[in-house]
């Protein structure tokens, strides 16, 4: 069960390098309980809204340093990214992602197979508005991004091509 208290090992707030040398020890573990055949590269970066991510094919795990300041997030979240790299090493391609050779290795390293962290973040919401018209049948559209440009979209109703109108921008 989780100390509510904010001074309690688990609560309290790393420093960079005190979440390097927790990760590095994590490696370790792992590495030695449930071994892939090369240690990934582990990147600690200014994420934002991603907790962390798996870069298979580059054997690299990144860490948010915003997000994970507490030891029991960075060591759920590492061990979350470790067993994307466990199960593709395992099943290849169709190890991949949030499937049931990740579910199982989740659960091989002592985790419930959770998709989303659920931990406060500075930004959750869409930095921007796009509004697009229908040209035919004049019905608005607002995205949270552009169409590729050069690309033609149709309303899929209507046949209508779809026509940039607006893109309002949110403060940050």
């Amino acid at each position: 069960m989780l100390s509510d208290d904010p001074n309690s090992p688990s609560e309290k707030k790393l420093t960079e390098t005190e979440q390097k040398a927790l990760t590095d020890a994590l490696l370790l573990e792992v590495m030695r309980d449930f071994p892939i055949p090369t240690a990934p590269k582990i990147v600690w970066k200014n994420l934002r809204v991603s907790a962390g991510l798996a870069l298979y094919l580059e054997n690299e795990i990144r860490l948010s340093k915003r997000i994970l300041d507490t030891e029991d997030k960075v060591r759920e979240t590492f061990l979350h990214e470790y067993a994307h790299l466990l199960a593709f090493a395992r099943h290849g391609r169709a190890g991949a992602g949030h499937g049931k050779p990740w579910k199982d290795a989740m659960r091989e390293l002592g985790l419930d197979p959770q998709v989303r962290h659920r931990y406060a973040v500075e930004r959750n919401e869409k930095r921007q508005q796009v509004l697009y018209v229908c040209k035919r049948c004049g019905l608005e559209f607002v995205r949270g991004r552009r169409f590729p440009r050069g690309r033609r979209v149709m309303h899929v109703s209507c046949g209508g091509l779809l026509k940039l109108v607006g893109l309002k921008r949110k403060d940050l």
